[in-house]
């Protein structure tokens, strides 16, 4: 089963010293999630983290990317890749050549059984209430879920309201994995 974390939207102190943590105790993916950084502040968050973890990283950074085309020459880490955010891939809007797209989120049914794109792994949520968002609240019936996981080509992952807890009923459901960010972050 993958474990996927994901940072916090929003700073979280010594975030960069538990991140280094995570990665030493054996973490394979670590999402960015810093959607109110520029680029010139995002790269300066992925220079902060050891270079031997940056091929672990993927960064949801689209619109950053958009908006300032002219750093993106400078943008040269070795990163795993970038997250589309469901906006991005249903207005078809395109990647700099320089990213491979790695995942992408949904939050249907009807998009995890009839998406027929290739990602390594999709996210869907919210799976049970989010710990980090009030009121992001369990979106699925149970049955449904694991029916639509069934006949789903994708990877799924399940987001919202993950921790150690329910990795047992996520594996029962069928999901390939599960995207943490409140359990980790303590985030109430």
């Amino acid at each position: 089963m993958k474990y996927i974390v994901l940072t916090h939207p929003d700073d979280i102190p010594n975030e960069i010293n538990r991140i280094h943590s995570l990665f030493n105790d054996n973490l394979q993916i670590l999402h960015v999630h810093k959607p109110n950084y520029d680029i010139g502040q995002l790269k300066n968050y992925i220079e902060k983290i050891d270079v031997q973890y940056h091929s672990r990283l993927v960064v949801h950074a689209y619109d950053q990317f958009l908006s300032e085309q002219d750093s993106l020459n400078d943008f040269s880490f070795k990163l795993k890749g970038i997250h589309l955010p469901e906006k991005v891939r249903t207005e078809r809007l395109s990647l700099p050549s320089n990213f491979k797209v790695i995942s992408t989120s949904f939050h249907t049914l009807h998009d995890v059984i009839h998406n027929a794109e290739n990602y390594e792994y999709v996210f869907l949520s919210p799976i049970f209430n989010s710990i980090s968002k009030k009121g992001y609240n369990a979106a699925f019936d149970m049955d449904e879920l694991k029916a639509a996981l069934v006949k789903s080509n994708h990877s799924v992952i399940a987001l919202g309201g993950m921790d150690k807890g329910k990795q047992e009923v996520i594996s029962e459901l069928g999901f390939a994995g599960m995207g943490v960010l409140g359990a980790v972050w303590s985030v109430q």
